[in-house]
Formats: C-alpha cells, structure tokens, sequence
C-alpha cells in the first residue's frame, strides 16, 4: 500500500492551520509563539510596507502563513529522502 503524498500534505496543511489557530489565542507561552513565529513575521513585513491586514485578514495571514511555513517544514524531509530513494535505485543504461 503507498501512501499518496498529496494527501499527507492536505492532511498536514489542516493540522498545522489547526495548530496556528489555537497558537494565535494563546500567545503568552513560548511554543505557541514558535508556532505562530513565520505568520508573525509575514505579518511585521506587511506592516512595514504600509499593506497590512487588519482584523480578520490580520488572523488569516497569521494563521495560513505558519501553516504553510510548517507543513513545508515537516514535508521537506520526506521529499528530500524519497528523492534520494529514486535516485538509489534507478537502473544504470550499460
């Protein structure tokens, strides 16, 4: 059985959004902040280029940027090895 990587990776994405939600209410801990940190930042640049969100679009930039941020985080390892993997076992033309 093989597990499609499409699927692990929309799987992924709802977590990590998931996960940034409830980071964003609970900012006064150390973890939730790392959690939040990329959706910070994006944000930080927003308001430095005088484009920032305001309410929900502040929220929604928060929330997608760190979970688009992680799931990339925690996909690229599995991609790096399976690519490697290929590589390994493809045959050599004689």
């Amino acid at each position: 059985m093989r597990i499609r990587l499409g699927y692990v990776a929309m799987a992924l994405l709802l977590l990590t959004c998931i996960a940034a939600a409830v980071a964003l209410t609970h900012m006064n801990n150390l973890p939730a902040f790392i959690a939040i940190a990329p959706g910070y930042v994006d944000q930080a640049w927003l308001f430095e280029t005088h484009r920032a969100l305001g309410g929900f679009g502040y929220q929604v930039t928060m929330v997608g940027v760190s979970a688009v941020v992680w799931t990339l985080v925690i996909l690229s390892p599995v991609v790096a090895v399976r690519l490697v993997r290929r590589l390994v076992r493809r045959p050599r033309a004689a």
